[in-house]
Order: C-alpha cells, then structure tokens, then sequence
C-alpha cells in the first residue's frame, strides 16, 4: 500500500512541478557559443516522475523501455512523430506571413465594427484550428490580436478570449487538431475518419454555443465604437507568396491522406512524416538556391527553431511515470471503480471528470493518466475524453500548457488579465459549451 501511495505521489508531484515551472519560471536562458539560447522549462517537472521512480527503485530499466515503446494501440514515437511533422508544416505557413495575413484581413472585413471584428476574428481562428494545431494559433494570433486592438484603442480581452476559447473548440473536430486527440485515438486505434464522423456533430455544437456564450459575456464591450484605421493591404504581410501556397498545398494533400491512410493500410503517422520530410527537403533546396543567388536564406532554421522540442522529453516521461501507475495496480483499481453504462451518462461522467482533471494535471498529463481508465468502456469514453481535454482548458490556464504560455504572453505585454479574470470568465462559458458537446455526441452513437 505504501509503494502505490509514492507512485501516485510521484505522479501528482512532477506535474506540479511541471505547472510550477510554467508559471513561475517558463524560460531557462543558457549561453552556448557566445549566444543566449532560450529553452522552455515544462519538461523538466515532467522529467521527474521517472528519475524518482528509478531512484526509489519503483520501476526497472525493462519497464521504462516498454513504456516508451508503448503499449496495445499506444504508440509513443508515432504520436510524437505525426504532432511534430503537423507542428512543422504549420510552423512555416505563419513564418510565411499566412496566418499573420489571415488576421488583417478580418481586421478588412470587419468595416470598423468591433462586434462584426469579434465575429470575424471566431470564425478565423476556428477555421485555421480545424486544419493546424490550436497551440499553433493561440501563439500566432495572440501578438497580432494584441496589437491591433491597442491600435484601435479596443479592450483585447474579449478578442484574446474569444481566440483561446476558438483554438481549443474546434481542436476537436480533426484528429490532429491537439495532442490529447491523437494520444486517444492512437490508445484506441480510431482512424481519421471515424474520429471525425463522431466529432463533427459535437465541434459544431460546443462553437456555436462557445461564440454565443462569449458574445453575450462580452456583448457590452463589443458594442462600444472601435477607431478606423488603415491597416493596409493584408496580402503585404505574406513576405513569401510561392512558400505560403506550397504551404497550403501540402497541407491539404497530407490532410486528404490522412482521411484515406486506413484504406490503403497506412499509419497516420507515416503520412506525417512523409508530407513533413517532402516539406524539409523542399526548404532546404530553396535556401540552398538562395544562398548560390546571395539573397536571404534560413527558412529551416527560422521553422526549425519554433518547433516545440520539449514535447518529447515530456511525452516521454508522462508514458514512463503513468506506466508506474499501471504496474503497481493503481489505474486498474480505479477503472474498476467506475461503473457507468450508456452512451449519455458514458459521455456525461468522463466528459466532465476530465475536463476537471486537466485543470488539476494539465490535459496532457491526464489524457496520458485517463487512457486505461477508458479501456473497458469504449469510443464513448474515448471521445469524451477528448472533449474534457480540449474544452477543459477554458475553465482555467492551468488546463494546458498553450494556456499557462498565452497567459504568460499577455502578462509580458502587460494586458489586465489576471489568473482569475480567466476562471471568471471560463466558468461561465466552459460548463455549458462542455454540456452541449458531450450531449451531441451521445447523440451520435
């Protein structure tokens, strides 16, 4: 009994420890070479949980290997593989200058109304989420939202809301839209088109209720008069026209291939992977023919650099630190605990208890934690599972680590917007937007 109680306390304390790190000190800054080198600090709490568990002799060599080389549909490497091939291709569309061109074009169309802006400006970041990754966009539009609101002399916390609350809805709809859908479906080997099929109902469901929520929050502030500026041409801010539709381009044919892999007994992740390297090699070429014409080179390095690396030491040591859960028992016990049937309470019960485990764990943490606690109930609790992680990181910034990142972005810029600002705001948006999806997709089974 004393064994399973310091593996769960090994558990709990590396990811505080990882939320510890977010909030309080997110950066490290070394010097290497005659240059400051930031690195992101959140996999270090994470790394904890398996230098404890081998320190206290709690797992061996053998049972951190298995672990990593996964488990069932669990497979470490090809979840780490295809979010990072997705992050990569999304990466060079914003460093393009796409995303940025996105935003000023809702900034056009928005004819100086800041409610048709906040309008515009959802279905944008929803649009752009559904195809990329909404750690992606959060980071993207968060300075670009930033500074045409101040321009505009308009309060940015509405907009800024209603993008975080955007990114994290429509993750859902597309099994690569956020890391916790493709670690439940990699768990549970659902192909991209039954996650889909299943998801569509209930993303569309919680975005309209998630815009509706946020405008009647919001309604006040969106209709106070917003100052007319020239914004100029958006196409100027793409810097790199060729590069932006080859972006598209790739994009959409790895995403086509996707949707067809399972019919011609194709790994998603191998799909990634291909478009990814296909990507790389074409960047490569052109800086290469850039540097022959001395003209300026160093997109690899700019996409390269943005990529988020730490995830995988991370990823990595949740599977190691989960699968001491799992060998001393611990998981199983509390799967045998729950005891729900039927497509509505299935939905009900893992839907909201991992929404609120993630704002305790972060949703990375706990979709890892969550996967054999879901063995024996099924797709049911598979996707709501999902939901909870996606739609729990509007309850608080702990919920993710885009949301502890996007809080500490705004601080760095000095937008009033404090840790409970956001709780307030997000309980009275999250639980009825979490309630309208978990009821459409019981109505999907």
């Amino acid at each position: 009994m004393l064994t399973e109680i310091t593996v769960l306390l090994v558990f709990i304390l590396s990811t505080m420890m990882t939320i510890l790190f977010l909030l309080r000190r997110p950066y490290l800054y070394v010097r290497l070479g005659g240059r400051e080198v930031k690195i992101e600090t959140y996999f270090i709490g994470a790394l904890m949980g398996p230098l404890l568990l081998v320190l206290f002799g709690l797992l061996n060599y053998s049972e951190i290997a298995e672990a990593m080389n996964g488990s069932g549909g669990l497979n470490p490497a090809g979840i780490l593989v295809l979010f990072i091939s997705m992050v990569f291709m999304s990466i060079f569309l914003d460093v393009t200058g796409f995303f940025a061109y996105c935003a000023k074009l809702a900034l056009k169309y928005s004819h100086a109304s800041a409610k048709r802006l906040f309008f515009i400006l959802y279905a944008v970041v929803s649009f752009l989420t559904i195809f990329t990754s909404n750690d992606i966009i959060v980071l993207t539009f968060t300075p670009i939202i930033y500074h045409f609101t101040k321009e505009s002399d308009l309060n940015p916390v509405p907009y800024l809301i209603s993008e975080f609350f955007a990114a994290n809805t429509w993750s859902m709809m597309l099994y690569i839209g956020n890391p916790t859908n493709i670690v439940i479906a990699s768990a549970f080997a659902i192909d991209f088109n039954t996650f889909t099929s299943h998801m569509i109902l209930p993303t569309i469901a919680g975005g309209i209720t998630n815009v509706i929520a946020l405008y009647l929050l919001f309604r006040k502030e969106l209709g106070k008069p917003m100052t007319r500026k020239d914004y100029g041409n958006p196409r100027d801010e793409i810097t790199d026209l060729p590069g932006a539709l080859l972006g598209v381009a790739i994009l959409f044919a790895c995403i086509v291939l996707l949707s067809i892999g399972p019919y011609v007994g194709l790994e998603m992740w191998r799909i990634s992977l291909l478009f990814a390297l296909a990507l790389l090699a074409i960047l490569i070429a052109r800086d290469f023919y850039a540097s022959m014409l001395k003209k300026n080179a160093g997109t690899v390095k700019k996409v390269s650099q943005r990529v988020p690396w730490s995830v995988v030491p991370f990823v990595l040591s949740l599977f190691v630190t989960v699968e001491a859960l799992h060998v001393y028992g611990i998981t199983d016990r509390v799967a045998d605990a729950i005891n729900v049937t039927g497509a509505l309470p299935t939905s009900l019960f893992y839907g909201f208890t991992s929404a609120l485990a993630a704002n305790v764990l972060n949703n990375i943490p706990m979709t890892v934690a969550f996967v054999p606690l879901i063995e024996e109930h099924g797709l049911t609790a598979a996707l709501a599972t999902v939901i909870g992680s996606n739609l729990g990181t509007e309850i608080t910034p702990l919920g993710s680590l885009a949301g502890m990142m996007w809080l500490s972005m705004l601080h760095e810029r000095n937008v009033d917007m404090s840790f409970a600002d956001f709780v307030r705001h997000g309980l009275v948006v999250a639980p009825v937007t979490i309630l309208v999806t978990l009821l459409a997709l019981a109505l999907t089974f």
